[in-house]
């Protein structure tokens, strides 16, 4: 039986990447265009969105959501959610309704043709690098000036599976401290179980996610990257733990 599960799992994880690719594929002249000729990041942002939306539909994987507020579509935000699988940046690419860039690890942008799109639509960072840590910080920043929301995992990356919630990194608290952006925190519940690390696990099914009301930075009484890292942090970790109890 658990050979079985570990097939269909298989099965179902290749046709996620054969979803993924062949919608990106149908995608590529307009990326390319609005890439490399007539460079708009918010026009590739919506695209994105679309490629992420129907590789989630296609591969039977449904979103559910709950809103503690509705998002200002004129306004800029620095989403910070929990990372636990590769599954989160087109998840959440699927989820929010405004155009947003990612900051993301360097290796990705050396994969071929898919590389190209991500390291000129997003902010790559070495993480081992301090000079190039706060290099992506700065290109971060002029997204936001350009009126680009930012998606930051203050966990730095996807933690081992037996930790429950790791420990958030400063950058995007400073960040939106510095440019008064308010943050969102996002609880995701489900993309562990449902695509992890192993690549003979996994499944479809009802995905859970939880976005936050916006923190703003100008109304908090203690104004420290600190006490925001902090807020936020606590919010995720108690939504986790009451996903865990449902």
């Amino acid at each position: 039986m658990k050979n079985i599960s570990y097939i269909l799992s298989l099965l179902w994880r290749l046709w996620f990447l054969i979803v993924f690719i062949i919608i990106f594929f149908c995608f590529i002249p307009l990326l390319f265009f609005f890439t490399a000729i007539y460079q708009n990041n918010r026009i590739v942002c919506h695209l994105t969105r679309y490629w992420s939306k129907l590789t989630l539909w296609f591969s039977f994987i449904f979103p559910k959501l709950e809103w503690e507020e509705k998002l200002n579509k004129k306004e800029v935000y620095i989403f910070c959610p929990n990372h636990i699988s590769t599954l989160d940046i087109p998840f959440i690419l699927a989820i929010l309704p405004t155009p947003l860039q990612f900051m993301g690890k360097s290796e990705i942008a050396k994969l071929p043709l898919f590389g190209y799109f991500y390291k000129n639509n997003s902010v790559i960072v070495d993480r081992n690098n301090r000079k190039d840590a706060y290099s992506a910080f700065l290109k971060a920043a002029e997204k936001l000036n350009r009126g680009l929301s930012m998606c930051i995992f203050p966990e730095g990356g996807i933690p081992k599976t037996n930790i429950f919630l790791k420990k958030f990194k400063n950058g995007p608290f400073k960040l939106a401290l510095e440019k008064n952006i308010k943050v969102v925190p996002i609880t995701l519940p489900d993309n562990k179980k449902m695509f992890p690390q192993e690549y003979f696990k996994g499944h479809p099914g009802i995905v859970r996610a939880k976005i936050h009301k916006a923190i703003d930075p100008k109304t908090l009484k203690e104004k420290t990257i600190k006490n925001l890292n902090t807020s936020v942090y606590n919010i995720i970790f108690e939504q986790l733990k009451k996903y865990e109890s449902r």
